[in-house]
């Protein structure tokens, strides 16, 4: 026999080299690629415990418990309504003074007072009706939120621009219908709404609840959620696949102002007052939830569990700071200081998650390589055999 055939006589093994399509991703890998879900979840027991030792008992307390759940109750509507926004990748600041603005007119509808207008002198509407008064608030703050989005969409004003320019429009309406004053009277529905608790938690967090999981539902399991992320992801490939991203601009808006009126009725049935001056109080709070849960600035990545999580994580850290020594006025630096590292930590997780899926994507690809024709022989057996 020749040798140099004998040592060409391809093996199964040694003439083949076998790539796996899919490999199994590291931990290392997963922990980067769900590092915008994992962060704010370790963040939140980080501050439970720190806060179980730094505030004694009382912070896991019943009664702390329930007033945790019912200080997120408002957050958590507006920043439903929020997420919707910032998954088009756009930006709403004026979520807020809508609210005020809606809480603020549905106590003054509901309880007839006189309020001026532009043209008709002073004026009443829905006197004693709590759900003319509630509609029309509702209305009001809808109607916002869609010129907003016409803005936006239609104009091509940059939605920060935009809402800056209602937030100071609707900060103003409001001192101008209340006068500056506090206004103390609401509908019975919203008191019963913002105030009232079922056993150990409060119809507020559930009302909440109710509105979160539909918003879930909404972006998870319907045509108009993929629209909304397919808009925030790729505006021009939702456009050249037959989405109408401008439809869906004014939708999210609408959205948003709808909830920010909710929560602004909410907002005074819990607090037992409208206050002209209340926007400041959720802006921030509100903005800086949504980021730390880990709903991208820039569109596209984020879900309502996210937002979940970063309201919770907010709430814990007011009421653990307002159950501590530390001073009152270092609160709104604490605000600002989470805000400021919140998006530092958003836009750090979004770079980590996009490298690794482009690792997970480059151990993917398959590399095809085939084995020597039957009967050939290698170069150097060849030679050798010669």
């Amino acid at each position: 026999m020749n040798n140099a055939t004998a040592a060409t006589s391809p093996s199964p093994e040694a003439g083949r080299v076998e790539v796996k399509t899919r490999s199994r991703a590291s931990f290392r890998d997963w922990l980067a690629a769900n590092n915008l879900t994992l962060g704010p979840i370790g963040a939140l027991l980080i501050l439970i415990v720190v806060f179980s030792f730094a505030a004694g008992s009382d912070f896991l307390s019943k009664d702390n418990l329930t007033n945790i759940l019912a200080q997120s109750g408002v957050i958590a509507v507006m920043g439903t309504g929020l997420t919707f926004v910032l998954l088009l990748g756009e930006i709403d600041l004026a979520f807020a003074a809508i609210a005020v603005l809606a809480g603020i007119s549905g106590s003054l509808f509901y309880t007839g007072h006189q309020f001026p207008t532009w043209f008709f002198g002073q004026a009443t509407f829905g006197e004693g009706s709590q759900l003319l008064s509630i509609v029309t608030a509702l209305v009001l703050a809808t109607a916002l939120g869609l010129i907003a989005g016409l803005m936006t969409a239609k104009i091509g004003v940059p939605s920060f621009i935009a809402t800056l320019g209602l937030l100071l429009l609707c900060n103003g309406w409001a001192f101008y219908w209340a006068q500056g004053e506090i206004v103390y009277d609401a509908a019975p529905i919203v008191n019963t709404l913002g105030g009232d608790v079922v056993g150990p938690i409060p119809v507020i967090a559930i009302t909440a609840a109710v509105i979160m999981l539909v918003a879930h539902i909404v972006l998870s399991r319907t045509r108009f959620g993929r629209y909304i992320y397919m808009t925030g992801s790729n505006r021009r490939a939702a456009e050249l696949a037959g989405v109408n991203t401008h439809r869906v601009i004014i939708s999210v808006f609408g959205i948003s102002g709808f909830l920010a009126g909710v929560a602004g009725l909410l907002a005074v049935g819990r607090l037992g007052s409208a206050q002209p001056a209340g926007s400041n109080d959720y802006l921030l709070p509100v903005l800086a939830a949504t980021v730390v849960g880990g709903v991208s600035l820039f569109g596209g990545v984020g879900n309502i569990r996210a937002t979940l999580v970063g309201v919770l994580v907010f709430a814990v850290l007011d009421n653990g700071l307002d159950q501590t020594d530390i001073d009152i006025h270092l609160k709104p630096f604490m605000r600002g200081l989470i805000l400021l590292i919140a998006i530092v930590v958003n836009v750090a997780g979004l770079r980590i998650a996009a490298r690794a899926r482009m690792a997970e994507h480059a151990d993917d690809e398959t590399v095809a390589v085939p084995p020597p024709a039957a009967g050939a022989s290698a170069p150097a057996a060849a030679k050798g055999g010669a």
